[in-house]
């Protein structure tokens, strides 16, 4: 069940977020039809913010919308898989080489906060914890390499990164391995060694996208 959002001026907002957050965590499937008088009862809302919020949804790939038919979440596949981890292993080494030499001293605890949550989700057998702060430790890193474009990309890319882990089923199994990963990278950027930063970036998702 999703919850009622209420009635605030921001509901397509509200709704974008309720319904990305049900995409990501896989409580709406892949296929999974989007009835919008269904949903729009669900939430508590009416239709106008919710055809908002699936069209933007729909902007970044998430949803599907059919002209004169619902809307469906955005199937997944292996080829899929591919585009995304090809762009995102020309991007991510990109933006940690760049983190290394502009990152900031709060930023640097930021991320620091970030694999410590990390680890204690793990401890927690808190998977969902996990990759959402798998999430924000990688679009972080893009935010603090001072270039806009390429923070945004990154944040395009992880959503749906965040989607393909979930269904793959190997958090569990693969969430101590990544986290050591992450520490490399966050070393070589808090040590301002870019080129090291790189290479540790580039070899944590060409195994990210190995385990998968």
């Amino acid at each position: 069940m999703l919850p009622k959002i209420g009635s605030d001026v921001s509901l397509s907002e509200k709704a974008y977020l309720v319904i990305k957050n049900a995409i990501l965590n896989n409580k709406l499937k892949p296929k999974e039809i989007l009835s919008e008088e269904a949903l729009a009862a669900e939430l508590g809302i009416s239709r106008t913010p919710l055809r908002s919020a699936l069209k933007k949804l729909s902007f970044e790939g998430l949803v599907v919308i059919n002209p004169g038919r619902n809307a469906m979440v955005a199937d997944l596949s292996f080829e899929d898989a591919k585009k995304v981890f090809t762009v995102r292993i020309a991007l991510e080494p990109l933006a940690a080489k760049a983190a290394a030499t502009s990152i900031k001293p709060e930023e640097l605890m930021d991320l620091q906060e970030i694999l410590e949550s990390q680890e204690e989700a793990i401890k927690m057998n808190d998977y969902e914890l996990f990759l959402q702060k798998d999430y924000e430790f990688h679009t972080a890193v893009g935010k603090y390499s001072d270039n806009d474009l390429l923070g945004n990309f990154m944040q395009t890319i992880n959503v749906h990164v965040h989607r393909f882990l979930i269904l793959s089923g190997t958090l569990k199994i693969n969430a101590q391995e990544a986290l050591r990963e992450h520490k490399e990278v966050l070393a070589a950027i808090k040590n301002g060694d870019g080129d090291t930063a790189e290479k540790m970036m580039k070899q944590h998702v060409k195994n990210v996208s190995g385990r998968l």
